[in-house]
């Protein structure tokens, strides 16, 4: 009769996604996962599978807990101010925690193109934020906030390109003004 397990595994996922979104899937090894999350390596197969799935595992769990930070652009405001309150918080995230950067945006720059379920995982998160950026300029278009000739959805995915440019400029920015200056910028599709 098999053990219970005698582990928390959303506490180890926590672990796993730190070490993998910190390292990176390449230069995390198996025997580094097993230091990190305190779980013998056979327990940790038996329950997540190879690395491979562990790692995709941790993708899914990221892109889960990285939502509540857009919930900022459901909070009341001009659709400026709030984007711009979003940024802030973004910027203030992104310098503050261990510029580690996006987790989804590492891995694209790092694996995008090399594992189908990888790309397809990427893609997903991609789409998840297009499709909350489309929702809050919507919003802002009806408001009559929005001066710009572009589509919404064009510029949703400019948005999405600045949020992941953001987490990228952060892991290599001394100060903030770099990353406020692009923020400046798509502020500057609201009225």
């Amino acid at each position: 009769m098999a053990r219970p397990r005698e582990f928390d595994q959303e506490a180890v996922l926590d672990r796993a996604m730190e070490l993998f979104w910190t390292r990176g899937y390449e230069r995390t090894s198996i025997q580094d996962l097993v230091e990190h999350t305190g779980v013998h390596r056979g327990s940790l197969y038996d329950t997540f599978g190879d690395k491979n799935q562990l790692f995709l595992t941790c993708l899914d769990r990221f892109r889960q807990h990285s939502k509540p930070l857009f919930r900022i652009l459901d909070e009341p405001g001009s659709p400026k101010e709030v984007l711009e309150r979003f940024f802030d918080k973004l910027i203030e995230h992104a310098m503050t925690d261990e510029k580690r950067g996006c987790m989804i945006a590492n891995t694209a720059m790092d694996l995008g193109a090399v594992e189908p379920a990888i790309a397809m995982r990427i893609e997903a998160y991609t789409l998840d934020i297009e499709t909350i950026f489309y929702t809050f300029l919507l919003r802002a278009q009806k408001d009559g906030k929005i001066k710009s000739r572009h589509s919404l959805r064009e510029l949703s995915r400019f948005l999405v390109n600045t949020r992941h440019g953001l987490y990228v400029m952060a892991k290599t920015a001394a100060d903030r003004k770099p990353l406020q200056d692009a923020c400046k910028v798509a502020l500057s599709i609201m009225v």
